[in-house]
């Protein structure tokens, strides 16, 4: 039996369906224990925030992620009922790209 037809063809991680192809083995790099079965992509990022989280200042990766699942779920929807000043909504990115597209077009027309 594979170790992803063992966990019920899921990826350990986020639990949703997972292909050979798409498999990757987990494994603590510390001690080598395999873990588990990822998603390519969840074993990536599982990676990247296990190596980076020191430089950030992270002492309890385990805390931090069930603290990120709580602050997450609970900001599914805008509670705050504020906006970053910097945010901009996907018609105020369009009309950004277009002008940047005019004013391009315009260049290379001039030249």
């Amino acid at each position: 039996m594979s170790y992803l037809s063992a966990q019920s063809g899921k990826c350990a991680l986020c639990l949703l369906p997972c292909t050979e192809k798409d498999a990757r083995l987990d494994h603590d790099h510390s001690t080598g224990a395999i873990r588990g079965v990822l998603h390519n992509g969840c074993n990536a990022l599982l990676g990247k925030v296990e190596n980076n989280a020191p430089r950030f200042g992270v002492r309890n990766l385990a805390a931090f992620g069930a603290g990120l699942t709580r602050y997450l779920q609970s900001h599914l929807t805008n509670v705050t009922g504020l906006l970053h000043p910097l945010h901009k909504t996907d018609d105020e990115k369009r009309e950004l790209r277009n002008k940047r597209a005019r004013v391009s077009r315009a260049k290379k027309k001039a030249a």
